[in-house]
C-alpha cells in the first residue's frame, strides 16, 4: 500500500450522475428494510408506516435543502464546506466535527457490527457456523479496501446489487399484501388508534436513520464531471426512491407481523424480514432475504466509509487534523481517512463482542451494541441537518421572492422539524438505562468537539477563518431537470 503526499486534491473529475446516484443508493436501502425498520417498530409498532411516512418528508426536504448547497459549491468535505460557505467558517468547522464523529459511530463503527450478525445469520442459513466479529472484520477489510482502490466499480456494483436485491423484497410485499397480512389490509398503520403520537415521533428518529447517508452522494463532488448538477439530481432522486421502497416494505411489514407481531417480534429478530418471507411465502426466500441484506449491508459501509474518510481529508488537507489525514493513496484516495474508519471499526467490534448490555433488556449483546451506536450516530448527524436546514433560510431568502421564496421557506421549515421531532420523540419520556447510552454518549462527543473547536479557534484562528478555501464555487447554477420541479434562480442564467 503505497502512498504520496496529497496535492491537496483527490482523484480527477470522471464521477457521473450515475455514480453520485450509486453512491447515495448505498444507503443501503435492503440493509434498511431488513434491519433498521426493527428499530422504528420497537417504538412505533404497527404504526411504523406512518413514521416512515413522516420521516420520507423530512428527508426529501432535507435533500433539497442540501441540494441547495450541492449546486453551489463541490467538495471532498461536502457537509462541512456547506457549512462553512452557507453559514459561518466557525459553525461549519464545528459541524464537520460533529458530523465525522457521527459518521464514525453510525457508519464508521456500528455499521460493521451490523454486517457480522447478518452475515452469521444468513451462513447460520446455509448451515455454516462463523462468529460475528470475525466476519464484521471482513467487511470492514472490505469496505477499507474497496475505498482505498476507488469508488468507480464500487458505485457500479451498487446500482447492480440494489436492482437485484429489491426483487426478493417485492415478492415479499406483493405476496403479504396479497395474503392480507395477520388480519388483512388496513390504512390504520398511517395512524395511531394501536400507538401514539409520541411513539410516532420517537419512531422519526430511526425512521430518518434509514436515510441517513443519503448525502454522502455529496462527498464526490471534488471527483466529479458536473458536480452542480450530479449531485443535487442523486440527492433528491435517490430519497424519493428509496422512500417508496420503504413505504411498501413497512405496510407489508405492519400487517404481515400484525399488531401484536409488529411491537414485539419485528425488533427482537435478528432477521425479521427473513422471518416473514418464512411465514408468508417459504425459506427459500427467506434465505434470498437474509443473503440480500447482507450483501446490502456491505454497501451500506461502504457509503459510509467513503463519505467519512473524504471528511476527514478535507478537514487535515484545512489543518484542522493532525497532518497524517492529507496523505492519499496512489490511487488518490484519501488514506488518512481510510485508518481513521479502519481504527473505530475494529474498536466499535471489540467492543460489541465484550459487552454485556443486551442482557439488561433481552436482546443479543451486539445488536444492543449496534442500536446504541446508531443512536449515537443518528443523534449527531441529524444535529447536522437542522445546522444545514437553518443555513438554507440565508440562501432562501436572499435568492427568492413571493410564493417561490414561502414554498421553499416551508420545505427548509419540514427540514428543520423533522429531526427537532425524532429528539423530542427519544428524550420524552426520556428513555432508562441502557437506551439512555446514546444521549449520553453522543452528549460527550459534542462537548469533545467543542473542545476541539475551541482549541482550533484560539491556536489558529487563521485556519477557522480560511475554512473551506478548496471548495469550487459554481457561479452560474443552471437548472436541474423540470421533473425535478427546480427552476432557475432569480439573476442565474437559465
Amino acid at each position: 500500500m503505497s502512498e504520496v503526499s496529497g496535492s491537496g486534491h483527490l482523484g480527477e473529475r470522471k464521477l457521473t450522475t450515475i455514480h453520485a446516484i450509486g453512491q447515495s443508493l448505498a444507503i443501503g436501502p435492503m440493509f434498511s428494510a431488513g434491519l433498521l425498520t426493527g428499530l422504528v417498530a420497537s417504538y412505533a409498532g404497527f404504526s411504523t408506516p406512518l413514521s416512515v411516512l413522516l420521516g420520507t418528508i423530512g428527508a426529501i426536504s432535507l435533500g433539497y435543502v442540501i441540494s441547495l448547497f450541492a449546486r453551489r459549491y463541490s467538495g471532498a468535505g461536502a457537509m462541512y464546506e456547506y457549512l462553512v460557505h452557507g453559514a459561518h467558517p466557525g459553525v461549519g468547522v464545528f459541524g464537520a466535527g460533529i458530523y465525522g464523529v457521527g459518521i464514525l459511530f453510525l457508519g464508521g463503527g456500528g455499521v460493521f457490527i451490523a454486517n457480522g450478525f447478518l452475515a452469521q445469520t444468513f451462513l447460520a442459513d446455509i448451515h455454516i457456523g462463523v462468529t460475528w466479529w470475525i466476519l464484521g472484520l471482513v467487511v470492514l477489510g472490505v469496505a477499507v479496501g474497496l475505498n482505498h482502490i476507488g469508488v468507480r466499480v464500487a458505485v457500479q456494483g451498487v446500482l447492480a446489487l440494489a436492482a437485484i436485491s429489491m426483487i426478493p423484497y417485492l415478492i415479499l410485499a406483493i405476496t403479504i399484501i396479497a395474503k392480507g397480512g395477520a388480519h388483512g389490509n388496513t390504512l390504520a398503520v398511517f395512524g395511531t388508534s394501536h400507538s401514539s403520537w409520541n411513539s410516532v415521533f420517537h419512531g422519526i428518529l430511526f425512521a430518518v436513520t434509514l436515510f441517513i447517508g443519503f448525502e454522502a452522494a455529496a462527498s464526490l463532488g471534488e471527483e466529479a464531471r458536473e458536480p452542480h448538477k450530479a449531485i443535487p439530481r442523486a440527492l433528491i432522486g435517490s430519497v424519493a426512491l428509496a422512500g417508496i421502497f420503504y413505504l411498501l416494505v413497512t405496510y407489508a411489514g405492519a400487517i404481515g407481523f400484525g399488531v401484536k407481531g409488529a411491537e414485539t417480534a419485528w425488533f427482537a429478530d435478528p432477521s425479521p424480514m427473513g422471518a416473514l418471507a418464512q411465514q408468508y411465502d417459504g425459506h427459500w426466500l427467506s434465505v434470498l432475504i437474509d443473503l440480500v441484506v447482507m450483501l446490502d449491508s456491505i454497501s451500506v459501509a461502504l457509503a459510509f466509509t467513503v463519505a467519512g474518510s473524504r471528511v476527514f481529508f478535507a478537514l487535515g488537507r484545512d489543518g484542522l487534523l493532525p497532518k497524517f489525514t492529507t496523505r492519499v493513496s496512489r490511487h488518490q484516495t484519501p488514506l488518512g481517512g481510510n485508518l481513521i474508519i479502519l481504527g473505530a471499526g475494529a474498536i466499535a467490534i471489540i467492543l460489541g463482542g465484550v459487552t454485556t448490555l443486551g442482557d439488561l433488556v433481552k436482546l443479543p449483546n451486539d445488536i444492543e451494541a449496534f442500536q446504541i451506536s446508531a443512536g449515537v450516530g443518528s443523534f449527531l448527524i441529524e444535529a447536522v441537518y437542522v445546522m444545514l436546514a437553518l443555513a438554507a433560510f440565508r440562501i432562501i431568502w436572499s435568492e427568492w421572492t413571493g410564493g417561490a421564496r414561502l414554498l421553499r421557506l416551508v420545505v427548509a421549515l419540514i427540514g428543520v422539524a423533522t429531526p427537532v421531532l425524532a429528539y423530542y420523540g427519544s428524550l420524552n419520556p426520556f428513555p432508562a438505562y441502557p437506551g439512555d447510552l446514546s444521549l449520553i454518549i453522543a452528549g460527550g462527543c459534542a462537548v469533545l468537539v467543542l473542545v476541539w473547536f475551541f482549541y482550533l479557534q484560539n491556536v489558529h484562528p487563521e485556519r477557522v477563518a480560511a475554512a473551506a478555501t478548496h471548495a469550487e464555487q459554481h457561479h452560474g447554477v443552471p437548472p436541474l431537470d423540470e421533473n425535478l420541479a427546480f427552476q432557475p434562480e432569480p439573476g442565474l442564467p437559465a
